[in-house]
């Protein structure tokens, strides 16, 4: 028997909490989302500007009105696609060095040598085919008289002859002779023949 009242004051107390519950969930009979007005304030807690007071146990009403939220900034990679690296730049070989011969093989020829000095070739200047007979004249610009076989060539000072012959100095013994294309420090010189001589 004990059993038995002990299970009618369980669920008697179970029927109890289960009106409670329903009116106060029922709608009209209270709210989760009342005003302090509807449920009233606790005491010595002030509620603020736009805010609930809740009391003990109670659950804060969910607040489905608002958005998700927004993901700030544009979406870069794709999370389903594969990443692929980007191509790396080849880079150029190196040229193939030319092997040398080793000693003792056929292409072997020998130590190399330093490559000669070259020399400057002396110039030579061509023979003059003139004679000088004679010199006549006035002293500060002589005239010479030049054979050549049948011909008699007369030339002063910067005269060129036979377009090849440049007339550079006239002496009293001797007259020099320069060349056209060559330098004008390459000079030959020829005697000129006494009177006697000439004859």
């Amino acid at each position: 028997m004990s059993a038995l009242s002990s299970r009618k004051a369980l669920l008697a107390l179970l029927g109890v909490l289960l009106v409670a519950l329903v009116y106060r969930y029922w709608p009209g009979g209270g709210t989760v989302g009342a005003g302090p007005s509807a449920r009233g304030a606790r005491p010595g807690v002030a509620a603020r500007a736009g805010e609930e007071t809740l009391l003990p146990g109670e659950i804060p009403p969910l607040a489905l009105g608002t958005g998700r939220g927004e993901v700030g900034g544009a979406v870069v990679r794709n999370v389903f696609a594969f990443h692929v690296p980007p191509t790396p730049t080849p880079k150029p070989l190196p040229p193939t060095p030319t092997p040398f011969p080793r000693p003792g093989s056929v292409e072997f020829i020998g130590p190399r040598l330093p490559t000669p000095t070259p020399t400057a070739t002396p110039i030579v200047p061509p023979a003059i085919p003139f004679r000088a007979l004679g010199i006549f004249g006035p002293n500060d610009r002589p005239i010479v008289t030049f054979e050549d076989g049948p011909r008699l060539i007369n030339a002063r000072e910067g005269d060129i002859l036979d377009g090849r012959y440049i007339l550079r100095r006239v002496g009293r013994e001797s007259v020099d002779f320069a060349f056209v294309g060559l330098p004008p420090e390459i000079t030959r010189r020829i005697p000129v023949l006494p009177p006697d001589a000439s004859r």
